[in-house]
């Protein structure tokens, strides 16, 4: 017997019609025992006992007969004999031959099972994977792999469906600030036409987020976002240029730290408060850099500080620096390099205009006190 399953290929075991794994689906399936070889040999060894033992008898019986027929006796006996073993053969024969269309019925019907209830349960498997989705590309998979499947109609008008909705969700998001709500409408239209702007607007919030917070872990979140592709990284340079400067490299010394946080803290809340008095304390006699202007002694530059701000009248800024956030650097010379998060506002017309992002940069004498302060930024032309 060949040791190839007749149904799907596979090798089988000797004493098998088919493979274990065809055995069990027919038996399963159809609830029809199939009989192993060795079964089969069984009943076939039965019968032929059954032939031997009636050949036996038979050529008894012959022999019998011809013994008659020396004598003289009719062969009537020797032909009866060859009759009943002609006919026990003949029934062996049938009952191979009803196994054999017993087979061949099961394999039409397992082939028809395979083209019918199990390709329709396969499809509608997938169909509902579509529809849960609900998706260009979920659509498109169904459509692609069915193309001749009882929900292709109905695929196709998802798609326009998506494609009507798609259009008018990009008008809603345009100046959507919910990040969640782009990034769902990165999952839903994948090869949106819009895709490029919707992850520059993803990219743009992302930032601003990371400019707010003003710290070495929002920026270095970005660039590591940025990194994986998650964001498109538009600001990476911004990103790593502020990261470097609020990274705190060199071990700190907290009697140095407590005295540089004092000055940054005593001349932000002078300068809130247009205080004379305060800004003239944490300045140094001489100032080679004072914000967009150049050098000046403390005593002028508290005064045009003072007519400054009487000449903006109701637009008075705030100052918020982030002290926790100060990175600083001690050099040969026993000056001090300081970079500090900064948070501005101002009030006009009854509104608060709120500005984050700014970095201060300060250079101080051993002294602690001011020789040299400008800001970075967060976009050009910020105040």
């Amino acid at each position: 017997m060949s040791l190839i399953c007749p149904l799907c290929g596979k090798y089988k075991p000797e004493d098998s019609l088919f493979c274990d794994d065809c055995s069990k689906k027919i038996n399963t399936d159809f609830e029809i025992n199939i009989h192993e070889r060795g079964e089969l040999n069984a009943d076939k060894t039965v019968v032929e006992e059954e032939a031997i033992g009636s050949d036996d008898k038979s050529l008894h019986e012959n022999r019998g007969a011809v013994e008659k027929k020396d004598k003289g006796m009719s062969p009537y006996n020797y032909g009866s004999v060859e009759s009943k073993y002609a006919k026990k053969s003949k029934r062996s024969g049938i009952s191979l031959l009803w196994i054999l269309i017993g087979v061949i019925i099961l394999i039409g019907a397992f082939l028809i099972y395979n083209k019918t209830i199990h390709s329709k349960a396969l499809e509608q498997r997938a169909w509902d994977a579509a529809v849960n989705e609900n998706s260009v590309s979920s659509y498109l998979d169904y459509i692609e792999s069915h193309p001749d499947g009882i929900h292709f109609d109905d695929a196709q008008a998802g798609l326009m469906k998506l494609k009507e909705n798609e259009a008018v969700t990009w008008e809603r998001l345009k100046a959507s600030e919910n990040l969640e709500e782009l990034a769902s409408f990165t999952r839903q239209y994948e090869n949106s036409p819009y895709m490029p702007l919707v992850r520059m607007r993803i990219d743009s919030i992302s930032w601003m987020s990371a400019l707010k917070l003003n710290s070495v872990e929002s920026y270095s979140e970005y660039i590591s976002d940025s990194q994986s592709g998650s964001l498109n990284g538009d600001y990476m340079y911004e990103a790593s240029k502020r990261y470097e400067m609020l990274f705190q490299s060199t071990p700190v010394n907290s009697t140095e730290m407590d005295s540089i946080r004092s000055t940054v803290n005593g001349f932000y809340v002078s300068l809130s408060q247009i205080n004379h008095k305060g800004m003239y304390d944490y300045l140094a006699p001489e100032v080679f850099r004072f914000f967009d202007s150049g050098g000046s002694t403390r005593e002028r530059i508290t005064g045009e500080l003072m007519v400054t701000a009487a000449q903006i009248g109701s637009r008075r800024f705030s100052f918020e620096p982030n002290l926790e956030g100060i990175q600083y650097v001690r050099e040969s010379n026993g000056k001090f390099k300081v970079n500090v998060p900064l948070f501005k506002s101002y009030t006009e017309n009854g509104t608060t205009v709120n500005l984050p992002g700014y970095i201060a940069h300060i250079e101080m004498n051993s002294e602690f006190e001011i020789i040299s302060i400008f800001e970075s930024k967060p976009f050009p032309g910020s105040p």
